[in-house]
């Protein structure tokens, strides 16, 4: 089956043809976010990141189906105490 991940900030690939901000990815049927995740090779601990599978907060336990939007956002931080 065929899914649709988009990838937010620093999860955009550079490739030669420019930056990759979705990909559509063949997956057995059954298949779950967490096999995305490692099918990717995102190193991002899933607490850290807003999955959502078309446009609902979703966890990496979500089973896919196909045509499914999955994007992968993940937290930013930084700013000042002050």
């Amino acid at each position: 089956m065929t899914i649709t991940v988009y990838l937010h900030t620093i999860l955009q690939k550079r490739t030669a043809e420019g930056v990759e901000r979705s990909l559509e990815l063949s997956i057995p049927v059954g298949s779950k976010v967490e096999d995305v995740l490692a099918r990717l090779e995102i190193k991002i601990d899933p607490d850290d990141l807003l999955i959502t599978v078309n446009g609902q907060v979703a966890d990496e336990s979500q089973v896919l189906f196909t045509g499914d939007r999955v994007d992968l956002i993940p937290a930013i931080s930084g700013g000042s105490n002050q």
